[in-house]
């Protein structure tokens, strides 16, 4: 597994109409723009603003990562 840099664990501190408002370990805030019409994004969301969990996010591409933390994707060729 490569260490990439711009990877980084955020927590979401709150949610507006388009975008996700979140907080690095640095005490940084990165906005990140939701989908449109996603229910689903939404809902999740909403449930990790509410556990507090930290997520991994790319901070160069302001994206929330499509695998977690220990991606093997690479090595099943994904």
């Amino acid at each position: 597994m490569k260490f990439n840099p711009n990877i980084i664990s955020v927590k979401i501190i709150g949610l507006k109409k388009q975008q996700v408002i979140c907080e690095t370990e640095t005490d940084q805030i990165i906005l990140i723009k939701k989908p449109k019409n996603d229910f689903m994004f939404t809902e999740v969301m909403r449930d990790l603003l509410r556990t507090g969990l930290w997520i991994p996010v790319n901070k160069k591409l302001k994206q929330f990562m499509k695998y977690d933390w220990l991606d093997n994707s690479e090595l099943f060729g994904v």
